[in-house]
């Protein structure tokens, strides 16, 4: 990947079709950043293209698809690329400034670059080991930070940097509180860690089973000492019951929770999956979500939850 426009990454994207593109090009380009945060000279550059074409494509509903993959299991890189979609989602409801999503984004790339740059120092391979020993990973905020900001300067670069340290320091509690409780953590460091803490349990790191997007949003609110704001935030980007969550209505048929639509963001949309005999639709139909009497465990479910939402928002099924 380049800066010169030859990207892979596409600058924008229209559907759901697209939303997948953008991920799947944007994991790959992650990849190979961090497969070189070991060398002289990290590819911050790079980072920085890949989250400005994500935050490119914020205002698109279809975005939010990427919540419902769970591809993100025990890989750092599609982790930060989720949560890069997921974060400039909630933060285009503050601010449409481009520079500002940029920022948002880069930062969730970087939140784990300091822990995958120690693992790789030390020849420990995370897809075996989903946590650095407690040796390395109280280094992990300070690795990030050092990353960040170890090149060129820039004020988007430093923003980005003190967000992923406030970041990967919060998600450590053995480190003790940020800044000695002497100074809060920043609004973006507290919405991109309740991204990423929803995501860590729709497709957890560890062997943890994973939760529904509906299951783990209302595990986050209901933790003691909740950041009420943050989750608030999210919850309101991505639905009161979330995209990708698998329901049963009243009538036996299933349905996939979709992107809300801009004209009602309070209002979720239901794709129809297979109905009361268990026939699958031609393509998927919008449902009525008053009717919804249960939420479908991913273990129950058995398929990726993203797949109809790409059938039902791509050009050819409408």
């Amino acid at each position: 990947m380049s800066e010169e426009g030859d990207s892979v990454v596409p600058d924008g994207v229209a559907d759901g079709a697209l939303a997948l593109e953008l991920y799947a090009a944007a994991v790959v380009a992650t990849r190979r950043c961090y497969a070189a945060l070991a060398q002289a000279n990290p590819p911050m550059a790079e980072l920085e293209h890949v989250a400005a074409c994500v935050a490119r494509s914020a205002s698109n509903p279809a975005l939010a698809i990427t919540v419902a993959l769970a591809a993100a299991a025990r890989d750092d890189a599609a982790l930060a690329v989720q949560s890069a979609c997921l974060a400039v989602r909630v933060a285009r409801r503050a601010s449409t400034r481009e520079q500002d999503l940029t920022g948002m984004a880069l930062a969730a790339l970087l939140v784990d670059s300091g822990r995958v740059r120690l693992a790789t120092a030390s020849a420990i391979d995370l897809d075996v080991f989903s946590e650095l020993p407690d040796s390395l990973n109280h280094l992990a905020p300070a690795a990030t930070a050092a990353l960040a900001v170890g090149g060129e300067r820039s004020p988007l670069r430093e923003a980005a940097a003190l967000t992923a340290f406030e970041v990967a320091w919060l998600e450590r509690p053995r480190l003790g509180a940020l800044y000695q409780g002497e100074h809060e953590p920043r609004l973006s460091s507290r919405v991109l860690l309740a991204c990423r803490a929803l995501l860590m349990r729709t497709a957890p790191r560890t062997y943890d089973a994973e939760l529904s997007p509906f299951d783990a949003l209302r595990e986050l609110a209901s933790k003691p000492g909740a950041d009420t704001v943050a989750v608030r935030l999210l919850a309101d980007a991505i639905g009161y019951v979330p995209v990708g969550t698998v329901v049963e209505l009243a009538s036996g048929a299933w349905g996939v929770a979709g992107p809300q639509p801009a004209a009602e963001p309070g209002r979720p949309v239901l794709f129809g999956l297979v109905d009361a005999r268990g026939a699958i639709p031609g393509r998927p139909s919008e449902l009525d979500e008053r009717e919804i009497v249960r939420v479908i465990t991913p273990k129950r479910a058995h398929f990726n939850p993203a797949f109809p939402l790409v059938a039902a928002r791509s050009p050819a099924a409408k």
